[in-house]
């Protein structure tokens, strides 16, 4: 089966998405996977192109320069025509869109051509508005085209995914009729990678340069749906409750470190940190995410309260429950639907005195660790990806 991908971001970039894990998969089983990469300048990275897959490239001269949101509005004929291209000259049976502006190319190419489309919406697109810091009384009209070009997308594909329930709901009451072609397909874990078994955590500690201290991990990209106040409050109050601990940041800001830093700074000296108590890794290869996982005592799901955050499910959630790592997250829709019983749920006060307690008695440690593992093992990216390609075969049967 031929299939082409649309990508949510440049493929080349070292960020995972959902996608790579997903067709990946696929492609090991023999599915043949054309990707179409855009080419934007933040993304510069050689990329490797993987066993069953083709990568297209379509620059869009000067456009990558000005922004990204300028190079998707002047890309969009280029995309239209380089989603076309390949849909024909390679036969596709099937396209998988995770775009915006290229995601209504693709369904416009689909409609026309009679190829299925599938939408895997992997996020609320007219939140990150926000995260390119649109003038407020611009908003809300930018807000209005992009939950159009969303609406006119969703109705016009086969089929609409999303990783969580929550932004599911969303997405059936404001977009579609029915829910007859909207699906729920989870993220995942590849637990062979992501397992404590594999990994030395005394020596990832060792390279740290902790030894006794309680480690508190965040990983991820640091984006505006994060609460940092969250995540320095809590820290503060384990040191509050005597507990020695630092905090260790795994993830950049693409678009906005300086404004991350800064909050950062502020957040230190609001609480009373110091340097010294926070551990900054970066952007690190995925492949080495793993190790310093290993190296956590308690890993963060500090989301905040915007649309973005609260219908998310996020791929960490997965690689921490299956490393068996105590989970400390802000109220989630769906991390309360998928871990509620292992992971501490609430505001920073309230998940610091349970973590306090739960450090304190640490005999149900290991059977803790397993029971995380255990939950992890049900959403492998293998099993994601077979119900993903379940979902293709039965639109294609559908035409």
């Amino acid at each position: 089966m031929r299939i082409l991908l649309v990508p949510s971001s440049d493929w080349n970039s070292p960020v995972p998405v959902r996608m790579k894990f997903i067709f990946g998969e696929l492609a090991k089983k023999g599915y043949q996977i054309h990707v179409l990469r855009f080419c934007l300048k933040d993304s510069d990275f050689p990329g490797k192109i993987s066993p069953g897959f083709t990568v297209h490239s379509v620059p869009v001269p000067f456009a990558a320069r000005l922004g990204e949101v300028i190079y998707y509005v002047l890309g969009f004929p280029l995309h239209l025509a380089a989603i076309r291209r390949i849909a024909l000259d390679c036969r596709v049976d099937a396209i998988v869109t995770s775009n915006l502006l290229p995601g209504l190319a693709a369904s416009l190419v689909g409609k026309f051509y009679d190829i299925p489309v599938i939408y895997d919406l992997v996020d609320y697109f007219p939140g990150f508005l926000r995260r390119y810091r649109v003038p407020r009384f611009l908003l809300p009209p930018l807000e209005r085209i992009l939950e159009t070009i969303l609406s006119v997308t969703a109705k016009s594909c086969r089929a609409v995914v999303t990783p969580s329930f929550s932004l599911g709901t969303l997405v059936r009451n404001r977009y579609l009729k029915s829910d007859g072609n909207l699906f729920v397909i989870p993220n995942g874990v590849d637990p062979e990678i992501f397992s404590p078994g594999k990994v030395d955590r005394n020596a990832t500690r060792r390279k740290l340069g902790v030894s006794h201290e309680v480690i508190v991990g965040l990983v991820g990209t640091l984006e505006f749906w994060l609460d940092f106040d969250f995540v320095f409050r809590f820290l503060s109050n384990l040191r509050r409750l005597g507990i020695t601990a630092k905090l260790m940041l795994v993830g950049s800001a693409p678009y906005g470190q300086a404004a991350v830093n800064k909050t950062i700074d502020s957040l230190k000296t609001k609480y009373s940190l110091g340097d010294s108590d926070i551990i900054a890794c970066g952007l690190v290869p995925h492949e080495a995410v793993p190790e310093l996982i290993a190296g956590m005592d308690i890993c963060l799901l500090p989301f905040n309260s915007s649309v973005v955050a609260q219908t998310s499910c996020p791929i960490k959630l997965f690689e921490y429950l299956s490393m068996g790592k105590l989970i400390v997250s802000t109220p989630i829709i769906d991390v309360s639907r998928i871990a509620q019983d292992v992971a501490i749920m609430g505001n920073a006060d309230i998940t610091a005195e349970r973590v306090s307690a739960r450090l304190l008695s640490a005999n149900d440690a290991s059977l803790a660790s397993l029971a995380r593992r255990n939950i992890a093992m049900r959403y492998s990216w293998s099993s994601v990806a077979e119900e993903f390609g379940n979902l293709v075969v039965r639109t294609l049967s559908q035409r």
